[in-house]
């Protein structure tokens, strides 16, 4: 194992157990009257195992999955739809400019208390994590083309190769770097928004209505399961995106 992958993960142990230190330090100092708000690592971790011992815990977990995917795939194809579309045909660049730029400045509270009056509560998140991520993916691939470097799209024409075929050979395979990041920084969006939303409107089976159940009982070792959890998760979903595009990277440098 190389020395600096070792490295790298005695930093992540030891900053890991700095916090676990400092959270289980301000538990023990903690006025007694408020320990309840803040249970120590120790009962959080004990609440954790009941959690992922009870089988509806595990839907709640797999629907919220499925939800916050559903909504973030939907923003990512929408989204770059959009960026191609304006990129191109400046009729759609003023028409669709505005809108995105708005959607991108209203609080993602004010969309799900108006998404509520219209919206399935078991649809809602999907709408949710669509419209949070939409706009971050358009303003990328709008952005990236629209200053795309006109040498590469002159050899393109050198070698006649137009239309699709530019657009998706030459164009997007040298502005995927930044779509990806996009697309990391959007999947953290959706998982915050998409949650948000389950709070709001707790849907039959979902993490979100756990949450609120926890804090509404006063099961505070419960809320912070269950927010570790989707810590977790979350960070999960990101690295597992870069760890795609990463061997993506290395299967490309072999073959060349």
């Amino acid at each position: 194992m190389p020395t600096n992958y070792i490295k790298k993960l005695l930093y992540v142990f030891l900053a890991i157990a700095f916090w676990f230190f400092v959270w289980e330090a301000a538990s023990f100092f903690i006025n007694d009257n408020l320990k309840l708000f803040l249970p120590s690592p120790v009962l959080v971790f004990k609440a954790l195992i009941r959690l992922i011992n009870k089988l509806s815990f595990w839907q709640a977990v797999l629907l919220t999955l499925l939800r916050i995917f559903t909504g973030f795939i939907c923003g990512v194809l929408t989204g770059t739809f959009f960026g191609i579309l304006t990129s191109h045909l400046k009729i759609f660049d003023a028409i669709f400019s505005p809108a995105m730029r708005i959607i991108r400045a209203v609080p993602v509270v004010a969309f799900i208390i108006l998404a509520y009056l219209f919206i399935n509560v078991n649809y809602l998140p999907i709408f949710i994590c669509f419209l949070m991520v939409m706009p971050l993916i358009w303003q990328t691939v709008h952005d990236e083309l629209s200053s795309f470097d006109n040498d590469l799209s002159e050899m393109a024409t050198v070698f006649n190769i137009k239309g699709f075929k530019k657009l998706f050979l030459i164009k997007f395979v040298t502005i995927s770097d930044k779509i990806i990041t996009t697309m990391v920084n959007g999947i953290g969006l959706a998982w915050k928004s998409g949650i948000a939303s389950e709070v709001l409107c707790t849907p039959a089976i979902s993490l979100g209505k756990n949450l609120y159940r926890a804090k509404g009982n006063i099961n505070y070792d419960e809320v912070y399961a269950i927010t570790l959890i989707v810590v977790i998760l979350s960070i999960l979903i990101e690295l597992l995106i870069k760890y795609t595009y990463s061997k993506k990277l290395r299967t490309e440098k072999k073959d060349d």
